[in-house]
């Protein structure tokens, strides 16, 4: 349900835009106002989604009620309307963030459709920042953990390998199957402005770093009983992967994983 807010000063055509929206199923007019003070008070009160507002009103006309809202970061949409609109107080009106400038008198057939596009593109924004956000918390606490993991190897961190290795470990948390020469090194080579099979290098040295310095207490906690088996160093994949599963096991979600 859209929240709706009425701001213009003709009693007689804010009750016929009320009664015309009121049929529209998704949306509900919650509150009327004849100026701009009251206006600024509807808002503040009961939060609509949208207002539409007219340009000319006493005490408080609607470029001042827009100014207000945005200089209080208020994310109302607005909808203007105006019968002497000029190029100037158009762009004022946009740059103020007015979602739609309209010219009295209006179709009201046309009405309902542009208010689901406004307030559908303000929840799709909405929804793409939040998940931006969870995202990229997501990232840093991964990026911590495998941080600890590597440092307490024995990894330092002024080693190339140590970011390369990270880096790794995290495209494979993006879920997809992934091939380490033809995507992880290259991929890992671009952002750091270097060659794939220096990447390659950089990781096998950063784990031979580990390996002998790591004390095998630590090893056994990361690796558990695979240390044996391998009688030796494991391969760049290898390592990467049995990080990749201890994240996995430990609760922190990776992705699929192809040792080529």
């Amino acid at each position: 349900m859209i929240k709706i807010g009425i701001i213009d000063d003709n009693v007689q055509f804010t009750e016929l835009l009320k009664d015309f929206l009121s049929t529209i199923n998704e949306m509900k007019v919650i509150g009327v106002a004849h100026n701009g003070m009251e206006g600024m008070e509807l808002i503040e009160k009961k939060k609509p989604d949208l207002i539409i507002l007219d340009l000319i009103m006493p005490f408080s006309d609607g470029l001042s009620l827009l100014k207000n809202i945005y200089e209080e970061g208020i994310t109302t949409k607005v909808i203007m309307l105006t019968s002497i609109g000029t190029d100037e107080i158009i762009t004022q009106a946009k740059e103020l963030g007015a979602s739609y400038f309209l010219m009295k008198p209006i179709e009201l057939s046309n009405l309902p459709n542009m208010i689901m596009s406004i307030c559908l593109d303000s929840v799709l924004q909405k929804t793409t920042l939040e998940k931006k956000i969870h995202n990229t918390n997501n990232d840093d606490k991964l990026e911590l953990k495998i941080s600890d993991i590597l440092r307490s190897i024995g990894i330092p961190a002024n080693l190339k390998g140590y970011f390369f290795l990270r880096e790794a470990i995290q495209m494979i948390n993006n879920g997809c199957e992934i091939s380490f020469s033809k995507v992880i090194y290259p991929a890992i080579a671009s952002k750091y402005h270097t060659t794939p099979s220096r990447v390659e290098r950089a990781i096998r040295h950063a784990i031979e770093v580990g390996w002998n310095r790591g004390g095998i207490e630590q090893l056994d906690f990361i690796f558990g009983n695979t240390v044996i088996p391998l009688k030796g160093k494991p391969t760049n994949g290898e390592f990467i992967a049995f990080i990749a599963e201890h994240l996995m096991l430990k609760g922190m979600e990776v992705g699929s994983f192809t040792s080529v």
